[in-house]
């Protein structure tokens, strides 16, 4: 089989930013062993600012001419001068608004979204909330648009693990503002257990941890082996964020095993399925307390959570997310 040639589009690669990678490395790893045509380019530039963005956006425009261009995600931008016939934009989340004001809100709209949704020929978002926030974001035709969910790398398996009720490991992935840390440092003062925390701390943080006097360990650039490890170690997810385009860890527990604490929003509630997680207001800290005293003391709880956690899971599979892309690339190309 060859199929269509497509052309995957990476940001360049850094210690924190990863989980995009990790997604399409293993898509593209899938569709060299079926045989469809990839070619992998990592952009030369960080995004940090406009010459560093027209500079990714040259390098893409000195590309070869034929096939499918497909901007796995955050460098929009890059659909711009390209000299592809067909691009798709994978749309993880419209979170790069929330950056800057003004002049440079503007800016970072064109440069992300009104433009390069206007270039390209398809748009893929990651869930039903990215898609309503897109189209409220840029005026994008409906049909442009297709939803086709992350899903669990399968290295991920299931491993069973007896509960630390002494003193359980709390597993909370992600340090960025929206995964809501200083809730979950409030929640578990004076709560016995570990706190594994994945992801750069800023001071604010490490002087909070001091204070709550909570025992913590901290885990920077970690990799992808290491993070199934982390999983497979730990006794409860945590992931009360306040904002996310899909929500990863949340999955991943599932996979392993683990029950999950989360958010009661979305796109969190529908990516946990029917009863697949304990979830919890993430601006409360009196709720999340609640929710993770509930996880440690109740066993059949988090017995019920994780078997429909592992049902939910099932839904996002590596497999499932290739044959709707593949279907895209192969309308693309006979278009």
């Amino acid at each position: 089989m060859t199929g269509p040639a497509v052309t995957y589009i990476f940001r360049k690669g850094s210690s924190t930013n990863f989980s995009i990678e990790k997604l399409f490395d293993a898509l593209y790893a899938h569709f060299k062993q079926s045989g469809v045509a990839l070619e992998r380019l990592e952009l030369p530039y960080v995004s940090t600012g406009i010459a560093s963005v027209l500079r990714n956006i040259w390098f893409v425009a000195r590309r070869r001419k034929s096939g499918v261009l497909h901007i796995t995600g955050d460098v929009h931008y890059a659909a711009l001068l390209s000299p592809f016939s067909r691009s798709i934009i994978t749309v993880h989340d419209c979170v790069v608004l929330q950056r800057g004001t003004g002049f440079k809100r503007l800016v970072m709209w064109l440069l992300w979204f009104g433009l390069p949704v206007r270039f390209a020929s398809c748009i893929v978002v990651i869930s039903e909330r990215t898609k309503g926030e897109l189209m409220k974001t840029v005026a994008v035709p409906e049909r442009k648009i297709a939803v086709i969910p992350n899903f669990v790398d399968p290295s991920f398996a299931f491993s069973e693990r007896p509960f630390a009720g002494e003193l359980p490991r709390i597993l909370h992935v992600g340090t960025a503002a929206n995964k809501n840390l200083s809730r979950v440092i409030g929640a578990l003062r004076g709560v016995p257990c570990v706190l594994i925390i994945v992801g750069r701390l800023p001071q604010p943080i490490l002087d909070e941890l001091r204070e709550s006097a909570i025992r913590y360990e901290n885990l920077v650039g970690v990799t992808h082996e290491a993070m199934a490890s982390l999983y497979r170690e730990a006794d409860i997810v945590s992931f009360p964020s306040t904002y996310e385009g899909f929500g990863m860890p949340i999955v991943e527990g599932q996979v392993i095993g683990r029950p999950v604490l989360t958010s009661d929003m979305e796109p969190m509630r529908s990516v946990a399925g029917p009863e697949g997680a304990m979830l919890v207001d993430p601006c409360s800290i009196e709720a999340i307390r609640d929710g993770f005293l509930a996880l440690i003391r109740d066993a059949a709880m988090r017995a019920r959570l994780v078997a429909a956690g592992r049902d939910n899971a099932r839904r996002y599979t590596l497999e499932a997310a290739a044959a709707a892309y593949l279907a895209i690339y192969e309308k693309l190309s006979n278009s």
